[in-house]
């Protein structure tokens, strides 16, 4: 019965070493991707050499992990910790600007000099996974005559057509790259109570990942970070370039990125606005986005999404969903409620009901550090009053926080020109589609996918450039 306080106890001395040497996540970046060049510094061995764990001789056990599995060690840990914890610098809560425009972006509002566009960037990792396991609750896989499950494929296929029928300028699709990430360097137990893949979901994912890269939409990956990482610095590159980017991806972590130029699209989802999405779909006839718009998004309204599947959810949705926050405030929200699915355990005494309150009226957790002596919760005052609760709210806001700078070049110019994913001379190919249909049709046996390519090219052909 008292494993959760002993996790948290061992949280909060991991969080505050984290903190000590690593209080800004753009060093942190840096070192995790270094890790691969010769002599360069790798975070890894940085982490392992300067946060040392050592077994405790009190209770024998094995101290492979960053938390504290019992409390004779956390008292030795404690007695014997030669670092200070960390007050990090007070950093008051700067209320969104009006040049915000969404993942970390500014641009000046209403610039009629941009460029204009619509970027969509695919969660790909998210898509594949949930076509699988929707697929695993249904009585039978989809099979073609040579016996393949084409199930997931399927699935992919026509999400893919979906979004390609949104009419973008520009689209790429983004993957996680096999391995441990810099989130794992910052806490070893990140993610660790997800079960293994299935072994045929890991057969699976080339095979769908080669049908996307059939299809002329562009791939992205890099190691070391994840997917959200990859399509929060693309999003911020595509908005300062003047382009409306659209996330594809059920995962709420990515409400931080929403702004005048950002939307999420949720396979499926809900939209937290009655006015469905009437915020970027004005209509002169205030119908409330039911039908076809003018906006930096394209010309597909509120009904045309929901038919693909897709329900918008903009920076409108998240403020009347949040009580009137910033969607630059989820992040400190999440850090503070924490994130089972990611095993992110968050602050004690704090839940979904209890952290908008929080930044409501104190801005960001540096602000609800600052006043935890005038919070009335006593159980949540004492959290957050705490050096160790404290500690442990910043690192897992460096957890949740998605990146929208990472320095890696794979992913910056020139190697990667936001021009890179769009999508003229891609869709259709040079062959007019012909060679990606003959793929569907006979190679994978999806002829319904076969056809709606067919005429995802035409379409785009007849489109003006």
């Amino acid at each position: 019965g008292g494993s959760e306080p002993c996790m948290r106890r061992g949280l909060g001395v991991m969080a505050a070493r984290v903190l000590a040497y690593h209080a800004a996540p753009a060093p942190c970046l840096a070192r995790a991707a270094a890790r691969a060049r010769p002599g360069a510094a790798a975070f890894g061995d940085l982490a392992r050499n300067r946060l040392p764990l050592a077994p405790s001789s009190s209770c024998g056990r094995r101290r492979n992990s960053m938390l504290a599995p019992c409390p004779e060690a956390l008292k030795e840990e404690e007695a014997s910790a030669s670092y200070a914890p960390p007050t990090p610098p007070p950093r008051p809560y700067v209320p969104q600007r009006d040049d915000y425009a969404g993942a970390g972006a500014l641009i000046p509002p209403d610039d009629a000099s941009l460029p204009g566009g619509h970027v969509v960037l695919v969660d790909g990792m998210s898509m594949i996974f949930r076509s699988f396991y929707g697929w695993k609750n249904r009585a039978e896989p989809l099979l073609n005559s040579k016996g393949e499950d084409v199930s997931v494929q399927y699935s992919v296929a026509h999400a893919i057509l979906g979004v390609l029928e949104l009419d973008p300028t520009h689209l790429a699709v983004c993957f996680d790259a096999k391995g441990k990430t810099f989130r794992h360097e910052m806490f070893t137990d990140y993610k660790a109570n997800r079960p293994p893949t299935p072994p045929e979901l890991k057969e699976t994912i080339p095979r769908v990942i080669e049908m996307v890269r059939r299809m002329g939409v562009p791939l992205l990956t890099t190691s070391g970070v994840e997917a959200d990482d990859i399509i929060g610095t693309v999003a911020r590159r595509s908005v300062e370039r003047g382009l409306h980017v659209s996330v594809v991806s059920p995962d709420k972590d990515f409400f931080q990125l929403l702004g005048p130029r950002v939307r999420q699209l949720r396979p499926n989802g809900r939209n937290g606005d009655a006015s469905k999405g009437a915020d970027y779909d004005e209509q002169a006839s205030n119908d409330g986005g039911m039908t076809p718009g003018t906006n930096g998004f394209g010309p597909h309204g509120f009904k045309e999404l929901s038919a693909r599947g897709l329900v918008p959810y903009t920076e409108r949705d998240f403020r009347a969903e949040f009580g009137g926050l910033d969607p630059a405030q989820f992040v400190d929200l999440l850090a503070m409620v924490g994130d089972s699915s990611d095993n992110i355990p968050g602050v004690e005494g704090i839940g979904p009901k209890t952290a908008p309150k929080l930044l409501g009226e104190y801005g960001n957790i540096e602000g609800c550090v600052a006043n935890a002596t005038q919070i009335r919760n006593k159980r949540v005052r004492e959290s957050l009053g705490s050096e160790r609760g404290a500690a442990t709210a910043h690192l897992c806001r460096s957890l949740v926080k998605i990146r929208t700078a990472l320095s890696d070049p794979t992913i910056n110019e020139p190697a990667l020109p936001i021009d890179a994913l769009g999508l003229t001379g891609k869709v259709p190919p040079a062959d007019g589609g012909k060679g990606v249909g003959e793929y569907l049709e006979r190679e994978l046996e999806i002829a319904s996918a076969a056809d709606r390519w067919r005429e995802a090219c035409y379409a785009a052909s007849r489109r003006p450039v």
